[in-house]
C-alpha cells in the first residue's frame, strides 16, 4: 500500500510539473532542494513531508488535493 501511495503521489506531482512546463532542475531550485530529491519523489521512492507538498502546491499553483487524486 505504501509503495502504491508513494508511486501515485509522485506520478501526480510529476504530471503537474510537466503541465506547468517545469524541468526537474527548475522545480528543485524553487524548492531549494536537490534534483535527486525531486526525482525520488516523482518515482515514488520517497514520500515528501507535508511542508514539501505544500511548497509544491504553491510553486505549481495547484490545489494540494490534486496530488492525491486516484489514491484510495
Amino acid at each position: 500500500m505504501k509503495e502504491n501511495f508513494a508511486y501515485i503521489l509522485g506520478s501526480n506531482i510529476k504530471a503537474e510539473r510537466l503541465r506547468r512546463h517545469y524541468t526537474q532542475d527548475e522545480l528543485a531550485e524553487q524548492l531549494d532542494m536537490s534534483v535527486n530529491y525531486v526525482g525520488k519523489i516523482e518515482r515514488g521512492v520517497i514520500i515528501p513531508s507535508a511542508y514539501v507538498i505544500y511548497k509544491l502546491s504553491q510553486i505549481l499553483r495547484v490545489e494540494i488535493n490534486e496530488f492525491f487524486k486516484e489514491i484510495v
